[in-house]
């Protein structure tokens, strides 16, 4: 591994050989990725002088093959009279979009325009923004850069049944759908894993939606009977939306009870792309661990010369998602017709 560091001004240093301890993280609800960094310092030994390291300044993390694995911005650092040790945490540059509000009108843009309308207002190098094609309209008023674009790739992706999650890479912000791109490593529990672990739970459960229109007047409702006769009421109300088709928003909140997994294994070069928004191979039988998995959280640690990885799996393909605000009224609303809503709700309920 090397550590660099970059000062505003310019210079460049190496810390590589000041490192005792880095922790790389991160996770699909929390966004901007995270390098914790512990340093050797002593007053005494020349060799081991405190580094100046300045908030706001960048840190790079490379793999021992030049692989650029992080860059980021210095948002913390600590050190004590009588340790020998210096702390330092960064997070990438998606920390500006999660600290940066805003205040706009989008009308008719798609979601991959509204990101790069945020990344220009908020001065983030824009990449590559995953395609969409839908546009949509909704008020976003003195709420961050980063809930703008996840507001408008979550109203998508009810649509289209498809999972997003932003991402930076080389300083600039993509938009990558969520699990599309599955790890190089196969994890198999002979060779990789130490230890495992897997778990079920109702907490997001959603097995009847009750469908509204725009004055709140229930219009129907539609639902997994079998998952509430096994599992009792779990219920949200979906309130109509112009522009959007009702029965297809409405079915996106159904949501099976929850299966999770964690497992920790050990690292090395074929583990760098076991990062939260990818998918993942395990091979595990005594928990049942066997298929593809989804990563929710990772965790890299680096430490005494050994790479140690901690994951936090997901059975199901699921984003942080963010909700829009009362839409900006359109010339030419589309909403669903009632007919057609109850229509819908005979087919899926198999009547």
């Amino acid at each position: 591994m090397k550590l660099l560091h970059l000062s505003k001004e310019g210079s460049r240093t190496d810390l590589t050989h000041l490192v005792q301890r880095i922790t790389w993280s991160g996770s699909y609800q929390e966004a901007a990725r995270k390098l914790e960094v512990e340093l050797a310092v002593s007053v005494t030994d020349v060799w081991l002088r405190s580094p100046s390291v300045e908030l706001a300044d960048v840190l790079m993390l490379f793999s021992g093959k030049g692989e650029e694995l992080f860059r980021g911005y210095v948002f913390g650092k600590s050190k004590t009279l009588t340790g020998n040790r210096l702390t330092i945490n960064a997070y990438d540059g998606m920390i500006y979009l999660i600290k940066s509000e805003l205040s706009r009108q989008f009308q008719q843009v798609t979601a991959e325009q509204i990101a790069d309308v945020v990344c220009r207002e908020l001065e983030i190098l824009a990449g590559e923004m995953a395609y969409t094609g839908i546009p949509q309209s909704f008020p976003h008023l003195a709420k961050t850069g980063y809930e703008a674009i996840m507001t408008a790739y979550t109203t998508a992706g009810r649509q289209n049944g498809k999972r997003y999650m932003p991402r930076m890479n080389a300083g600039k912000l993509d938009v990558v759908e969520k699990g599309a791109e599955v790890a190089r490593r196969k994890v198999l529990a002979s060779v990789h894993l130490t230890e495992s672990s897997y778990g079920e739970n109702l907490e997001d459960m959603v097995n009847t939606v009750l469908l509204a229109d725009e004055k709140g007047n229930a219009l129907g409702h539609i639902s997994r009977p079998e998952w509430v006769s096994s599992y009792g009421l779990l219920q949200k109300v979906y309130q109509q939306e112009e522009g959007k088709d009702m029965a297809t928003m409405a079915k996106s909140l159904l949501q099976d009870y929850r299966k999770n997994a964690s497992v920790e294994l050990l690292g090395g070069p074929d583990a760098y792309d076991l990062l939260a928004g990818n998918a993942v191979q395990v091979r595990e039988s005594y928990t049942g661990l066997n298929g593809l998995f989804y990563i929710d959280e990772d965790t890299h640690t680096f430490e005494n010369g050994q790479h140690m990885v901690a994951l936090e799996l997901n059975f199901q393909n699921v984003m942080d998602e963010q909700e829009a605000e009362q839409p900006v009224k359109d010339a030419d609303p589309s909403g669903a017709d009632k007919d057609d809503i109850f229509m819908y709700l005979k087919e899926y309920k198999g009547g």
